[in-house]
């Protein structure tokens, strides 16, 4: 097992979510996935969001093992809390343990930019700064997007690929299918009709599959994490 492999896809999947633009009432919403390296679950992914209005609050947390005959080859833990005013980033604190190496990425809006702080130092963003945010599909409108574990602003060219059915919790769904381009990797995403976001999956510099699987309630961390 390539553990660089693991470690160089998830500085952008792992990454923050936000709630479709277009909703505005306050409520409280979780999305909860599990994680998969071909078909081996690796871990989960979990979200939590409050909105307000044009405000959210998104608390995340993602942990993924990969073993190699019962030991653990691959670590890796990622939290972040959020702050959205609708679709423009307003505060990050983001820290993750990549497989024993400690990142951060700190931000907080100043006038028309976005401070940011990480590992490597000091950076002011311009504009209305989104992340890697998949639940919102404005994103698929954008040209660059912030990686949330590295604090990188990358640039980004966004394809729509068609519609295509995709079966997730356990049955088959109509789907619209995107694929996000960096200069680190693509990445494929499938919404909904009503664009609530459903799947993701990219190819490893190693050649394997990630997969994000959508699950209608949350599971067994620790279990999911043994294998």
């Amino acid at each position: 097992m390539n553990t660089v492999t693991v470690r160089l896809f998830v500085l952008v999947l792992l990454c923050t979510v936000l709630m479709p633009a277009h909703s505005k009432a306050a409520s409280d919403r979780e999305w909860h996935f599990e994680v998969f390296l071909d078909d081996e679950p690796i871990g989960f992914h979990h979200f939590h969001l409050n909105s307000t209005g044009n405000t959210h609050e998104l608390h995340a947390e993602a942990s993924f093992r990969v073993t190699l005959l019962g030991f653990t080859v691959y670590d890796y833990t990622h939290k972040i809390t959020e702050l959205w005013q609708q679709d423009c980033l307003q505060r990050i604190d983001a820290s993750t343990d990549d497989n024993g190496t400690e990142l951060f990425v700190r931000g907080n809006s100043k006038g028309d930019q976005l401070a940011l702080q990480n590992n490597t130092g000091n950076s002011e963003l311009p504009g209305c700064v989104m992340t890697f945010a998949y639940w919102n599909p404005a994103i698929l409108e954008r040209q660059q997007l912030l990686n949330t574990q590295t604090g990188e602003y990358l640039n980004v060219k966004v394809q729509h690929l068609g519609k295509q059915p995709l079966q997730t919790e356990g049955r088959d769904i109509p789907a619209l299918h995107y694929r996000i381009s960096s200069s680190e990797r693509d990445i494929d995403l499938w919404y909904s009709t009503e664009l609530d976001w459903l799947a993701l999956s990219s190819t490893t510099s190693g050649g394997r599959q990630l997969h994000y699987r959508r699950l209608a309630t949350p599971f067994d961390t620790q279990e999911s994490t043994d294998g």
